[in-house]
Order: C-alpha cells, then sequence, then structure tokens
C-alpha cells in the first residue's frame, strides 16, 4: 500500500519536528542503545516511532537550549 512503509530518518529533521534539540535527540538514543553519532545519521524505523513516542508528550520535551 502506498503511504504506509515506514521510513529512516534524519536526527536533526526528527528533533525540528518534535520542538527539542538534535542533542537531546543523541542523548536520549545513546541512553537507550539506539546508534545516534550525530545530526544527520538516519535512524531506522522502529528507532523512529521510539523517538516520537518519548518526546510526543510536552513533559518529556524539556528546555530546547
Amino acid at each position: 500500500m502506498p503511504g504506509t512503509k515506514r521510513q529512516r530518518a534524519k536526527i536533526k529533521e526528527l528533533a525540528r519536528e518534535l520542538g527539542v534539540t538534535s542533542r537531546r535527540v543523541i542523548d536520549w538514543c545513546r541512553t537507550e542503545g539506539i546508534p545516534a553519532q550525530n545530526s544527520i545519521a538516519r535512524l531506522n524505523p522502529d528507532a523512529v516511532l521510539r523517538v516520537h513516542a518519548h518526546f510526543g508528550s510536552v513533559e518529556n520535551r524539556g528546555p530546547t537550549d
């Protein structure tokens, strides 16, 4: 089906979409055992879902600086 394929995403694009810094996403990924070297690294579809689940709620966003 078109549009249902899960895709890899760059960390910086996810961070921008979720309103957090790339550094916060990278740090969180590393604590969760998800390989994340830098902001242009791509995350696999399962990791993208996990990032969305974690940072998608307001209480997990925290300061953006």
